[in-house]
């Protein structure tokens, strides 16, 4: 319906859209915005801040940024990655006895406005991946921005600080962020929250799970990081560039949070590392680069006196390469008071998400960049991959089943690489049996029921247990042919590293359905 005469109307148009990846950790950006955007987070976590206004960005939480207004966005995540949607303005008045459609006059920097709609940010990456085979001015293009626009103006709520507990916590993570490097005294921090020093750090732990303290260390230290990569940079200088005068004091709180000293930590791209997992720690560190490195691997193997054997072994062979570093894994951990012994010991802990590891040891190395490349490269082949597989394995299923001294393990379809990979990724439909909400699920012959799968991958630990796939295969769908029935390697172990990833794609590929 068009406006009455004398009256004009604003008609708002998609003028770009971007995608944009950032990957330091705790740094704080000041910009000056120069035109209507729509920002919405993606991935990562952070926050963005105006004067008046204090934002908490996570996956899905959309901002309407208008022109002239002064930003600072921290980023609190190893990536933060975020879609920039360039909105212009025109106003439709009627003049003269005709329609006219001419840019709208700036306006005045306004109130920040955001909101949090994960509807949001699937339309906008269907719209981002439109963009990139048509123009932003194709009629389709705009046509679903203003689908978008219309759901999004019918949630927006204008964000007005409100003199809360959780406000005045924010408020005083972005005072640490400008004055790490100064003393910083708790009554400092709970005066600007409005709060006494106790009722301050209680609401802190209870948002952010961990002290004002630790808070505020984590910032130091990753400020002090990007101080020690710099050619001739002391650690006497970043210690107290970081608003920690005792050079003892930084170093032993440096260590405490990344596992190095500062002096090892300089030095990080030449150390010699050795590691003991069962996550590929060492399939990780090649896919970095790093080719020489020592792996032990003793989970499965203290039981018998030769399995005991077996570990000293190997401490004595980690001992004979003499790493300047040993990282260890969870599973690994009661190894530590030994292996401390040897060299300096970082202990990563216990997580699914396989990224985390490996950008954590892409730390130790000094091999960030190389990390975020072998992601990205990962990526873009799985999302290759999955196109394929639709179109050679399309909507038949698949079950991934590991035999395992007597026992038969089902691969679930959650918390684990390998099913993520699978089901989550590559977009593969799973069998009638695999566990919708667990990570496993374990039978013996007994007690597995009849299941509907139409090719069985199977991984057998041994020899011994060759006996279960008869089993198996006779609880299977009655018209499973042999060739329905597929062995294969260690893919959940596989699964932990990026060249893993991709030998099993590679496999799955070759398949001739």
């Amino acid at each position: 319906m068009l406006p009455a005469s004398g009256r004009a109307y604003a008609f708002v148009y998609l003028s770009s859209i971007r995608k944009r990846r950032y990957h330091e950790r705790n740094i704080l950006h000041a910009k000056r915005v120069p035109g209507n955007l729509l920002c919405i987070a993606a991935q990562g976590k952070g926050h963005l801040y105006t004067e008046h206004h204090n934002i908490p960005i996570k996956p899905g939480q959309c901002v309407w940024l208008t022109p002239g207004m002064h930003i600072e966005i921290l980023q609190e995540s190893d990536d933060l990655e975020v879609y920039l949607l360039g909105v212009r303005e025109l106003a439709l008045a009627k003049r003269k006895g005709g329609w006219n459609l001419t840019p709208a006059d700036p306006a005045p920097p306004g109130s920040l406005k955001s909101i949090m709609s994960k509807p949001m940010l699937e339309g906008v990456n269907r719209l981002y991946e439109d963009s990139k085979e048509r123009a932003v001015t194709d009629p389709c293009i705009q046509q679903r921005f203003q689908s978008l626009l219309h759901g999004l103006n019918e949630q927006f709520t204008v964000h007005c600080e409100s003199e809360n507990a959780k406000t005045g916590i924010e408020r005083t993570i972005g005072y640490m962020h400008k004055h790490y490097g100064e003393k910083i005294k708790l009554e400092t921090l709970s005066d600007l929250a409005g709060l006494t020093p106790t009722s301050y750090s209680r609401g802190f732990k209870k948002a952010k799970n961990i002290s004002p303290v630790e808070y505020l260390n984590q910032i130091r230290i990753d400020s002090a990081k990007r101080l020690l990569q710099q050619p001739d940079y002391s650690i006497k200088a970043a210690a107290s560039a970081v608003g920690m005068g005792s050079e003892f004091y930084f170093s032993r709180m440096f260590k405490k949070a990344v596992g190095l000293s500062p002096t090892l930590f300089m030095k990080r791209k030449q150390i010699k590392i050795a590691t003991a997992s069962c996550f590929r720690y060492k399939d990780c560190l090649q896919s970095l680069g790093v080719e020489d490195a020592f792996e032990l691997d003793s989970f499965l193997s203290r039981d018998t006196e030769e399995d005991k054997r077996f570990v000293e072994l190997q401490l004595e062979q980690m001992r004979e390469f003499r790493p300047d570093v040993i990282v260890v894994d969870a599973m690994h951990h009661v190894l530590y008071e030994r292996l401390k012994q040897i060299a300096p010991t970082v202990v990563l802990r216990l997580t699914m998400d396989w990224r985390w590891g490996f950008m954590r040891l892409a730390e130790l190395v000094g091999r960030e960049a190389e990390a975020r490349y072998t992601c990205r490269q990962l990526e873009a082949r799985v999302k290759a991959a999955r196109k394929r597989l639709a179109q050679t394995i399309g909507s038949k299923t698949i079950s991934l089943v590991r035999l395992q001294h007597g026992k038969i393990r089902v691969q679930g379809r959650i918390d684990h690489p390998v099913s993520n990979l699978l089901y989550a990724e590559l977009g593969l439909q799973p069998g009638s049996f695999v566990p919708t909400n667990q990570r496993i699920k374990d039978f013996t012959v007994e007690s597995l029921t009849p299941f509907d799968t139409d090719y069985l991958l199977v991984y057998q630990d041994s020899e011994e247990d060759s006996g279960l796939l008869k089993a198996i295969a006779w609880q299977g769908a009655s018209e499973m042919e042999a060739n329905q029935t597929v062995l294969i390697p260690n893919w959940v172990s596989m699964s932990w590293a990026p060249s893993g990833q991709h030998r099993i794609i590679d496999e799955l590929e070759q398949w001739r359905v």
